[in-house]
C-alpha cells in the first residue's frame, strides 16, 4: 500500500506541490488543478478496495512463499483461484489493488479536468445590467426680464436594488404660475408640492409598505389619484376675493415600470423623444391653440399673437377642473421632456431635438436648452425637466 501511495503522490512521504493555473492568454484555456486532495481520495479508495470482498485469495497457510499461484499441495490456481473439479467457481478474480485505484483516480481526474475547461471567468462586459433605469435633471431659471420666478419643478426618482428590486418609479411635475395674477409663484409652488405629496402618499408609500411591485386590488387607480390630487390643489389655492385670484399650469408625469401616466392642465408641455423623433404629448389649453385647431391661425401667427398667453383652463379657477389624462407604454429607450412656455415658445422643436440627441449628460442638455431660450430673448421664466429611461 505504501508503494501505491508513492505512485499516486509521486513520492512516498512528501506532498506534491500544487501547480498554478496558467494565466489567460498563454495559449491554454485548460487550468491545471491541484491534485493533492484527489490523490488522498485515491488512497482511501485503494484501502476500501483492499478491505472489500473483491479480493479473493486462498488461505495464507495454503500459499507458498515462492509462488503464490500454487496451493501448498501443488494444485495450480487459475488467476490465483483454486480449481476444484465439478464445482463452478463464481467468485471474482483477484483484483490488482494498485491498478484499480489508479484507474479510478484517472477517471475522476479526467471528469474534473473537463469541468475545469468548461468554466469561463466572467468578463466585465458580461455582467448583467439593471433591468431598468430612470435618470432625471431639471433647471428652473428666472429669465432675462422677470424679477420673480413663478415656475416650479418637482422631481422624484426611486429605484431599489438587491434580490427583489422594486420596479422603477418616478414622479415629475412642472407648474408655471400665471403672471399678472396674485402670487403666481406661490400657486405654482403649492400646487406642485400638493400633487406630489398626494401621489407619493397614496401610490408610492403603499408599495413600499407592501414590499411588492404590483398594484394590488385595493390600490386606487393611478390616474384617479393624480386627478384627485390636482382637484385638491385647485381648492387649496382658490381665492374668490376680488384681486386675490391666482393660478398655475400643471403638467405631471408618473413613470411606473415601463408605463407612464400624464395629467395636464394649462400650456406647459410634455414631449417624448425616441428613435430620433420628438412627439408632443400634451395639448395647450390656450386661446391661440383653439384658433389654430379651428383653422383661423397658423403656428407662425400664433407665436406672435397678442393673446398667445391667455389660458382657458388652469389650476386655481375653483369648481371641478377638467383635467387631461393620458397613458402609454414607454419605448425601450428615450427621453421625456417637460417644459414651460418660456422654453418651447422660444426654442423650436428642431433645436430641442438636436440638443436632446447629443452625447452629453442630462444636466448639460438642460443647461443648453435654457441657454438657447435666454439667447432668444428670455422674456419669461424658463423651466425644463429631462427624464432619460431605458428598459
Amino acid at each position: 500500500m505504501r508503494d501505491l501511495i508513492g505512485k499516486l503522490f509521486g513520492q512516498s512521504q512528501e506532498e506534491e506541490p500544487a501547480t498554478e493555473a496558467p494565466e489567460k492568454g498563454s495559449g491554454k484555456d485548460q487550468k491545471k488543478i491541484d491534485t493533492t486532495p484527489l490523490n488522498a481520495e485515491a488512497v482511501d479508495i485503494a484501502k476500501e478496495i483492499e478491505n472489500e470482498s473483491l479480493i479473493v485469495a486462498p488461505p495464507a497457510d495454503q500459499v507458498t512463499a515462492e509462488n503464490d499461484g500454487f496451493l501448498a499441495n501443488g494444485e495450480l490456481m487459475s488467476d490465483g483461484i483454486p480449481q476444484v473439479e465439478g464445482v463452478v467457481d463464481d467468485r471474482e478474480p483477484i483484483v490488482d489493488v494498485e491498478q484499480e485505484a489508479i484507474k479510478h483516480f484517472e477517471s475522476r481526474q479526467s471528469a474534473i479536468d473537463e469541468t475545469a475547461v468548461s468554466i469561463k471567468p466572467i468578463q466585465p462586459d458580461e455582467v448583467k445590467k439593471p433591468a431598468a433605469m430612470l435618470q432625471a435633471a431639471h433647471y428652473c431659471h428666472i429669465g432675462n426680464i422677470r424679477t420673480r420666478n413663478e415656475d416650479s419643478t418637482y422631481i422624484f426618482t426611486a429605484e431599489a436594488g438587491g434580490e427583489e428590486p422594486l420596479i422603477p418609479f418616478g414622479l415629475y411635475v412642472l407648474a408655471d404660475g400665471m403672471g399678472g395674477h396674485h402670487a403666481g409663484h406661490t400657486a405654482s409652488k403649492d400646487v406642485s408640492r400638493i400633487v406630489a405629496q398626494n401621489v407619493l402618499d397614496r401610490i408610492y408609500l403603499p408599495l413600499i409598505k407592501k414590499s411588492t411591485n404590483m398594484i394590488t386590488h385595493d390600490q386606487e387607480p393611478i390616474h384617479d389619484v393624480m386627478v384627485d390630487a390636482i382637484q385638491i390643489a385647485n381648492q387649496k389655492i382658490y381665492n374668490p376675493e376680488p384681486g386675490m385670484d391666482s393660478g398655475t399650469t400643471l403638467t405631471a408625469i408618473l413613470v411606473f415600470g415601463r408605463r407612464m401616466y400624464i395629467t395636464h392642465i394649462g400650456d406647459s408641455r410634455a414631449y417624448l423623444m425616441s428613435d430620433g423623433q420628438l412627439k408632443q404629448l400634451t395639448t395647450d389649453h390656450s386661446y391661440v391653440r383653439r384658433l389654430i385647431e379651428a383653422g383661423q391661425l397658423t403656428e407662425e401667427e400664433a407665436s406672435v399673437h397678442p393673446q398667445r398667453n391667455m389660458l382657458y383652463r388652469a389650476v386655481g379657477q375653483g369648481g371641478i377642473l377638467e383635467v387631461d389624462t393620458f397613458t402609454q407604454k414607454l419605448p425601450q429607450n428615450g427621453t421625456l421632456i417637460l417644459c414651460s412656455d418660456g422654453l418651447w415658445g422660444l426654442v423650436s422643436d428642431t433645436a430641442i431635438t438636436n440638443v436632446v440627441q447629443k452625447e452629453s449628460s442630462l444636466g448639460e442638455k438642460a443647461d443648453e436648452l435654457i441657454s438657447l431660450a435666454l439667447q432668444a430673448g428670455g422674456h419669461d421664466n424658463i423651466s425644463a425637466i429631462l427624464v432619460s429611461f431605458g428598459f
